[in-house]
C-alpha cells in the first residue's frame, strides 16, 4: 500500500485519456536490497522530449530471499539486539515485501561484506547488464550517446558511476556527464527533469540516463508532455523528515518521521496545484485557483485510489522490494507487460523523496506496444497481481 491516504479527485478532472498511477514506496527493510536500475533514453525534437524504451535489472535467482531467511540471517549477524531484531520483523511483515525479493550477494553472506569492493561489483552488475541490454536490443553505437546522466543516493564511488559506464563502453571524450547522489527515490525523474533541459540547448542528441532508460518519433514509445518538480525542504520540518544517520551504535540507516505521512501529502497538493494548471482547461484553472486561495492550509483535495490503481506499485514492491527511484519504471514495466497501455494513453509518474520532495511527470504513448516484448516482468507476469496480506506469513 502506499504510505499516503489519498483521493484522486483532483486528478480525475485532468484531460488525461486513462491516468494510470505509479507511485514510488517509502516502506523501508533494515537492511539494504539489491540494487534496481532502469534505463531511460531520451532525445529532443520538434520541442518535444522523446522516450524510445526502458529496461529495468531482473536479479538472478540465486540472489532471491524469502522473509524467513531474512529474519534468520539478521538474527544470525548479530548486530541487532533482540528486541530489534522482533522490531524488523514485525516491519517486515507489514511491508508488503514478498518472499520472493532479492539481497545483494554481499548481504548473504555472513558475516555480511558490505564493504566497497562489494558495492561496486554490485553496481557494475546491475548498470552494465541494463546498458549492454539496450545497446544490443535497440542496435544503438553507444558512441552516439550525447549526454549521460547516473544517480544513486547513497552509492557515490570515485571515479563516479558516469565515469564507470564511459570507460566500460568506450563513450565519446566530449560527451555531457553528470552524477546525481543523495536525491533519493524521486531522483529519476530529477534525472529526467535535467535531460529535459539540457537537450532543449544540445537539440537532436541522445541522453541516456541510469536509473531509468531510453533516436527518433518513429521508434519512440512514449512522448514526455509535463514535468513538475516541487522541493518543499525549505522548512526544518520537512528537511528532516527522511534522513540517514548513525543509531547511537554507530550503525547507519534511514530515519523517517513519524509525521511523513502528512508532510509527504503537504508536498503532494503543492505539486498537484502546479501541474494541474499544465493539464486542466482554463475554465477550470480559474475555478481551482479560487478553490485554493478560498481553503489555503487545508486538505480539501485528496487522491481517491482504486485497488487497481496501486496494483502495479504493490506488486513492485512485493516482487523485487524497495527499488527506489527505479519502481516507478518496474511499475510502468508491470502495465507494458499486463498490456494496459495503450496508444494515445496519457500516464501520470510520481515519485517522492528525501529532501522533501515531490515530483511529477506526465507521458504519452505515441504507438502501439507490442505485447511479446519482454522486459523484467515477462517470464511470471501471468502469476500477477497476487493478494498481498497486511500481514506476511514467514
Amino acid at each position: 500500500m502506499s504510505i499516503l491516504d489519498i483521493d484522486l479527485s483532483v486528478l480525475e478532472q485532468l484531460s488525461l485519456s486513462k491516468l494510470l498511477i505509479l507511485f514510488t514506496h517509502f516502506k523501508i527493510l533494515a537492511a539494504t536490497l539489491i540494487i534496481a536500475t532502469a534505463i531511460l533514453y531520451l532525445f529532443y525534437k520538434s520541442k518535444h522530449v522523446y522516450r524510445i524504451d526502458f529496461v529495468c535489472y531482473r536479479p538472478p535467482d540465486t540472489n532471491r530471499v524469502p522473509t524467513s531467511s531474512f529474519q534468520e540471517h539478521i538474527e544470525r549477524w548479530e548486530k541487532f539486539s533482540p528486541e530489534n531484531v522482533e522490531f524488523q520483523a514485525k516491519v517486515l511483515e507489514r511491508s508488503g515485501i514478498g518472499s520472493e525479493s532479492y539481497f545483494p550477494t554481499g548481504i548473504h553472506l555472513l558475516p555480511n561484506d558490505q564493504s566497497l569492493n562489494s558495492t561496486l561489483e554490485e553496481v557494475q552488475m546491475v548498470l552494465f547488464s541494463v546498458v549492454q541490454s539496450l545497446f544490443t536490443e535497440r542496435k544503438i553505437d553507444p558512441k552516439s550517446i550525447d549526454i549521460l546522466i547516473t544517480n544513486c543516493s547513497v552509492v557515490c564511488p570515485t571515479p563516479s558511476l558516469a565515469s564507470m559506464i564511459i570507460n566500460k563502453f568506450g563513450l565519446r571524450s566530449n560527451i555531457l556527464s553528470f552524477n546525481l547522489s543523495g536525491m533519493g527515490c524521486s531522483a529519476s525523474l530529477l534525472s529526467v527533469s535535467l535531460a529535459k533541459d539540457l537537450l532543449k540547448i544540445h537539440r537532436n542528441s541522445l541522453a541516456l540516463i541510469l536509473s531509468m532508460e531510453s533516436r527518433d518519433k518513429r521508434v519512440a514509445k512514449y512522448v514526455l508532455k509535463h514535468l513538475v518538480r516541487t522541493h518543499i525542504g525549505a522548512e526544518d520540518i520537512y528537511y528532516r523528515c527522511i534522513s540517514q544517520e548513525p543509531d547511537n551504535e554507530g550503525i547507519t540507516g534511514v530515519n523517517l518521521s513519524k509525521s511523513l505521512q502528512q508532510l509527504a501529502g503537504e508536498a503532494l497538493k503543492v505539486n498537484v496545484a502546479k501541474l494541474a494548471m499544465l493539464v486542466l482547461p482554463y475554465s477550470e484553472q480559474i475555478r481551482r485557483e479560487i478553490s485554493y486561495r478560498d481553503h489555503e492550509g487545508e486538505a480539501e483535495e485528496k487522491l481517491k485510489l482504486r485497488e487497481r490503481d496501486i496494483e502495479p506499485s504493490r506488486m513492485t514492491l512485493y516482487k523485487f522490494g524497495n527499488t527506489s527511484s527505479a519502481s516507478t519504471w518496474y511499475a510502468l514495466s508491470y502495465l507494458e507487460a499486463k498490456g494496459r497501455v495503450k496508444r494515445g494513453d496519457r500516464l501520470w509518474q510520481l515519485a517522492f523523496g528525501s529532501g522533501l520532495k515531490c515530483n511529477s511527470a506526465v507521458w504519452k504513448c505515441i504507438r502501439k506496444l507490442e505485447p511479446e516484448s519482454s522486459n523484467a516482468w515477462s517470464d511470471f507476469i501471468h502469476g500477477y497481481p497476487i493478494e498481498v496480506p497486511d500481514v506476511m506469513d514467514h
